[in-house]
């Protein structure tokens, strides 16, 4: 008996080891990392690991390092971050701004969803209580995100922090769950449940074991994955010299930078896009794209559902959210035939939306012809990211 008694104790010693932070203390302990990379703070904002791991941890650190006297505001959007160009806020801004900073979250695939929940484990967080979300109107094709997209840049850690935050009312928390656990029903579990019948809470009590397992196994990976590339990057703490106040900014001179860039990387199309992009990535492909888009709708999409879902956390949680509409490229979409009656009804909905939920609204679709705009098909370039990042700071400061 005493065997018995101490084998099942060590197992719910195990269990409880497993299930609690000294679990994640063990494997941040084991990950060692040589000579590690020196940056400033400032570009700690910007990193974009494969995988957007530990989101509460990542943006803690980040703002840890902000200067007194600067303002930050969260940005979240999908791929367009990453558009590799000198008017990306994440190069822009360590250039030229002495008070003000973005924290940029988002990679492909990271739509209205994510973002609820990423914005429901970080608003505690947040001290400005403010964020910005860039709307993109390829987001809303008609069946919204897909299962696998989703799947692939979840996190494990925000759905934990989510989960934990009281703040939600009832109603929007459910309705979190339940859209979630359509494309990740392994999320649906006891204290987390999807169902809205007996036998499917039923069922979920009885997975509950096993998901929690598996769930806290992936968030473990996550853990080691984020500590393994935070410690590969020693901050210094100096933030780079020569900047000026936002407010003081010339955007008339700085808009011709923009178009001086702009210019000297898009020569070989007049589809506005940069050069290196459009020979690699389209040119292979011109004759078969012609037309493509002809049958593509963003006027009815369940995407429109998780926006609003979104709004709502912002809502339960004291946030105030400033909607960024995005414009398609108007050149290229001219030549895969997409509609303008589904660009121009994208556009009409954000702003209804934005209107009915009294958001702030910041509609650049009127955009989609202006020159070097877009750095490819459908990314913003040189003077959109001006745009955005002017827009982003009367938004942060109120001006």
């Amino acid at each position: 008996m005493r065997r018995i008694l101490a084998l099942v104790g060590g197992v719910a010693l195990a269990i409880g080891l497993f299930l609690s932070p000294a679990a994640d203390a063990a494997v941040r302990a084991l990950v060692v990392v040589n000579n590690p990379e020196k940056r400033s703070v400032r570009v700690l904002n910007y990193e974009s690991p494969g995988r957007r791991e530990d989101t509460v941890g990542l943006y803690k650190k980040a703002i840890a390092g902000t200067p007194q006297g600067v303002t930050n505001l969260y940005v979240m959007g999908s791929s367009e971050l990453g558009v590799p160009i000198e008017q990306n806020p994440s190069q822009w801004l360590p250039n030229n701004a002495s008070d003000f900073d973005m924290y940029q979250s988002g990679r492909g695939y990271q739509q209205s969803l994510y973002h609820a929940i990423e914005l429901a484990a970080v608003a505690d967080k947040i001290p400005n209580r403010k964020v910005a979300l860039l709307v993109s109107p390829q987001w809303f094709t008609p069946g919204g995100i897909k299962a696998g997209a989703f799947e692939s840049v979840f996190s494990h850690s925000a759905w934990q922090a989510m989960l934990r935050n009281t703040s939600l009312s009832a109603a929007t928390r459910a309705r979190l769950i339940a859209r979630t656990g359509q494309l990740m029903p392994q999320l649906c579990t006891a204290r987390a449940s999807c169902s809205s019948t007996p036998a499917g809470r039923a069922k979920e009590i009885i997975d509950t074991p096993y998901s929690a397992f598996s769930n806290r196994v992936d968030a473990l990976r996550e853990t080691y994955d984020g500590t393994s590339w935070r410690k590969s990057v020693s901050y210094t703490g100096a933030w780079i010299p020569g900047a000026q106040a936002m407010a003081t900014i010339d955007w008339e001179a700085q808009d011709a930078k923009a178009i001086t860039a702009g210019r000297s990387r898009v020569t070989t199309n007049s589809f506005g896009m940069d050069d290196g992009y459009y020979s690699k990535r389209i040119v292979p492909y011109l004759d078969k794209l012609k037309g493509h888009e002809a049958k593509v709708t963003y006027t009815t999409s369940t995407e429109y559902d998780d926006l609003q879902l979104f709004l709502d956390v912002a809502r339960d949680l004291g946030i105030q959210v400033m909607l960024v509409s995005l414009p398609v490229n108007g050149a290229w979409s001219d030549y895969t035939g997409l509609p303008h009656a589904e660009s121009d009804g994208f556009a009409a909905k954000l702003q209804r939306i934005a209107k009915l939920g009294k958001v702030q609204l910041t509609d650049l679709t009127t955009n989609a012809y202006v020159p070097y705009y877009f750095y490819d098909t459908l990314h913003l370039g040189w003077r959109g990211w001006l745009d955005v990042t002017r827009a982003c700071w009367e938004f942060a400061s109120g001006s």
